[in-house]
């Protein structure tokens, strides 16, 4: 079966209204004003795989954060032990890709007819959980527990129940418990929004019609960057910054470089011209790295382009293997055009 182009349309816009339903019924509903005004909150959709069809930016480091934090949860936990009603949160920067230990992240499986079809997600900064200063944002922290309590996939909700021995040890390691257990039963709630919308909209047009849609707004979407790079001349370019410091160390500034390199429709991002991974927070986890890229593409090629899976093209992960702490400036210098990350080696975009 083919979509038409214009039911492919509605869709697409559908979906789009969607994750801007969920994000703004988070912001009315929680508890903080991190997220009620800062509105440090994303939402987003994801297939079975765990890959993106459809988010509301507000923070584009989030476009790497929810791949990374879905593959965790389904390395974890297999498709027997995902309940409809369960909850599952992460916020472990390794075991999952949240940028940093206080951007908590929800997702909650989708069914259709007794079938798993997604996820629903957010992924929202919460103001304390625990560490050694108030908000659990250290400068000089020189490892991650130091920034708080960090959770693996987990579940937070069990078939519409609450986990209470979860809830128990969040409130129990923050400051601010009140503010983050209802921060996080609001990301519950707009996830369930998201949950019920995904399955009116098979219900009117068909599982597989949506399905089918959803790898056909991928394809475009790398299509069209792919296209756009295609028009570019080929070459290369260089651009660099730099961090202060990271905290601990300062008189050493970090520095930032990337080389890019255009060969026909593919761009390649070379970081092994940056600084090594620094003792402070000044470090950038690789799915977010991609993300910052990945967001500079759209903002090259058309701020209107569906934001799905399909802007991970045949991107690689960078090559090293050090140890990775959370972020600080890094990932905005990548997105003001001079980039950095602590020791990434290379990898390709679309």
């Amino acid at each position: 079966m083919s979509v038409d182009p214009i039911t492919l349309q509605v869709i697409q816009a559908r979906l789009a209204g969607i994750v801007q339903e969920m994000q703004n019924s988070l912001f009315r509903t929680g508890y903080s004003t991190i997220i009620r005004e800062s509105q440090d909150a994303s939402c987003a959709i994801l297939n079975t795989q765990g890959e993106v069809i459809a988010q509301h930016v507000v923070l584009p480091l989030h476009m790497g954060a929810f791949p990374a934090c879905a593959a965790a949860i389904l390395k974890t936990f297999s498709l027997d032990e995902i309940h409809q009603g369960d909850a599952f949160i992460i916020n472990h920067p390794y075991l999952g890709g949240s940028p940093h230990a206080p951007d908590m992240g929800v997702f909650t499986p989708i069914y259709f007819e007794n079938e798993l079809v997604g996820f629903a997600a957010n992924m929202a900064h919460k103001s304390d959980i625990g560490g050694t200063v108030p908000g659990s944002g250290s400068g000089t922290a020189r490892e991650i527990y130091q920034e708080g309590l960090h959770l693996p996939p987990v579940k937070f909700m069990a078939e519409l129940k609450p986990v209470k021995e979860i809830e128990a040890m969040i409130a129990a390691n923050s400051r601010t418990a009140t503010l983050v257990i209802g921060d996080l039963r609001g990301q519950v709630g707009a996830a369930r929004l998201g949950e019920r919308r995904i399955a009116e909209l098979m219900q009117r047009y068909g599982k597989s019609t949506i399905i089918e849609s959803t790898e056909m707004l991928s394809t475009y979407t790398e299509n069209r960057l792919r296209r756009t790079i295609a028009s570019w001349p080929d070459g290369e370019s260089e651009g660099e910054s730099f961090v202060d410091h990271d905290g601990i160390d300062l008189t050493k500034p970090i520095r930032i470089h990337v080389r890019v390199k255009k060969t026909g429709d593919k761009l390649h991002f070379d970081f092994s011209g940056s600084s090594d991974q620094t003792q402070g927070p000044a470090n950038i986890r690789p799915p977010l790295v991609r993300a910052a890229c990945a967001y500079c593409l759209v903002a090259l090629v058309d701020r209107f382009l569906p934001i799905n899976q399909g802007l991970a093209g045949s991107s690689k992960p960078p090559s090293a293997t050090a140890a990775w702490s959370t972020r600080a400036s890094p990932p905005r210098c990548i997105l003001t055009c001079r980039r950095r990350s602590p020791r990434p080696k290379r990898f390709s975009a679309p």
